[in-house]
């Protein structure tokens, strides 16, 4: 009695809304028995083709697909773009798949002239290699014979005349090149002035330390065996200018102790003056 009523027109609507979907509804129906079943029949006979072969399908490496076609190399220039490849041992036309960022690196690291190696192989078939490559840090003179070595402690095939104008090591601290290599990077990255001054280096078993001789200096300095910061070469440098007159008669400078320098072994000469 108090519900909305229907009018005749919105019925008529509702009929025919129903009409039509029974009929589309039908429709479908008779589609599928006319030719529906056979995209089913195709649809399950394609997944259990895929699951019989899920195996094989696991087994396919997309990258076979692919061969590399650019090289990108940067950084290089003592090295051709020839000498980089080989001794990358890679190519053009190779597999990507058989492209392994990793082992390329460790292939380039093998060479002396390089210092260090970014490899990346980019989407689709490219090839990146940024290098840097190896400097000349110290030398050693033996039997009349210079050899220049680099920041990783390898050889490097450069003249007598480069070999002299570097910090030499002392012949009884060959053992320790690579340790010796590593401390001068280290200064010459933080204190460049301060290792253009270094005349010769060595390493004291007995002290465990780095034993410098400078150009501009008539003492030996102990650096320690780790931990070279910006600091620690600072710190010499404000030495060498506020304690000149000391410095005079010092025959050991020591700056193996975190924030202060020992200055000892005073010359008897200088003691009245």
């Amino acid at each position: 009695m108090f519900g909305r009523r229907i009018g005749y027109n919105e019925r008529k609507r509702r009929r025919k809304r129903a009409r039509m979907r029974r009929m589309r509804v039908g429709g479908a129906v008779r589609w599928y028995k006319r030719k529906g079943w056979v995209l089913t029949v195709l649809v399950v006979a394609a997944v259990a083709a895929l699951w019989h072969s899920r195996f094989y399908l696991q087994q396919i490496n997309p990258l076979e697909f692919r061969h590399l076609q650019y090289i990108e190399i940067e950084g290089n220039r003592m090295l051709s773009w020839e000498d980089v490849v080989q001794s990358a041992q890679v190519e053009t036309g190779m597999l990507m798949s058989e492209l392994d960022a990793d082992s390329v690196k460790k292939s380039l690291l093998r060479i002396p002239l390089i210092h260090s190696a970014e490899v990346e192989s980019k989407f689709p078939s490219s090839l990146y290699i940024k290098l840097q490559e190896a400097s000349p840090i110290l030398s050693v003179l033996e039997n009349g014979k210079g050899t220049v070595y680099s920041e990783r402690g390898l050889s490097l095939p450069m003249s007598m005349m480069t070999a002299l104008h570097l910090p030499i090591l002392e012949n009884e601290s060959i053992g320790k090149i690579k340790q010796v290599a590593s401390f001068l990077s280290a200064m010459r990255k933080e204190n460049k002035a301060l290792y253009e001054r270094v005349s010769q280096i060595g390493w004291s078993e007995k002290d465990s330390a780095f034993e410098v001789f400078f150009k501009d200096a008539g003492f030996r300095v102990m650096f320690p065996a780790t931990n070279w910061d910006k600091d620690l070469f600072t710190l010499y440098d404000a030495v060498g200018k506020g304690f000149r007159s000391e410095l005079l008669c010092a025959v050991e400078v020591d700056m193996r102790f975190h924030g202060f320098a020992y200055i000892k072994n005073f010359d008897k000469r200088c003691i009245n003056g």
